[in-house]
């Protein structure tokens, strides 16, 4: 078994697949999931915690969530990196919002409460991918922090989070 394999579950030769775009992939699957958790949360674009998505957790949330799965996906690169995590926000916040909302995080001075939120959507991210049972919750708890219950529902959309070589995946809110 080679390292990419082992670190990855997958090897050189799945990513290189005439196919598979693992960017595109990587977008895909990101802002499912991360519109899904922000759905369960009530912050939708009428919801009532709308605005405890501009917290320095929440963006940190959004950040290490989908760097998280755009590496997880073989995007190794700095710049295709950053490139696809702004995809990801202007695809969810609109094209101007979502581009200030990466400028800023790439421009922020270190902030404890900003890196608490990236590491805490990476490990959701990585804790969903290698069990689906297990739903990403830390940015639906804080959303709902001091207000309502979480949303019991399943996800509707049926999404293909295929790995080359890798098992299938879907998102639930419960």
């Amino acid at each position: 078994m080679g390292l990419l394999s082992r670190l990855f579950g997958t090897d050189r030769d799945s990513i290189t697949l005439p196919n598979f775009v693992p960017g595109s992939k990587a977008v895909e699957v990101s802002t499912t999931m991360l519109r899904k958790v922000i759905d369960c949360g009530s912050a939708g674009p009428d919801g009532p915690n709308r605005g405890r998505l501009a917290t320095l957790f929440a963006r940190g949330y959004l950040f290490g969530f989908s760097e998280s799965c755009i590496q997880r996906f073989g995007v190794f690169g700095e710049i295709e990196s950053l490139a696809l995590i702004t995809v990801v926000h202007t695809t969810m916040f609109g094209g101007p919002a979502g581009w200030l909302l990466v400028q800023d995080a790439l421009r922020e001075p270190v902030q404890a409460e900003f890196d608490r939120g990236q590491t805490a959507g990476a490990d959701d991210f990585l804790r969903w991918l290698s069990d689906r049972s297990n739903t990403p919750r830390a940015l639906t708890n804080h959303l709902l922090e001091n207000h309502e219950a979480p949303c019991s529902i399943a996800a509707s959309a049926a999404l293909d989070t295929t790995l080359p070589g890798g098992p299938s995946r879907q998102p639930t809110c419960h």
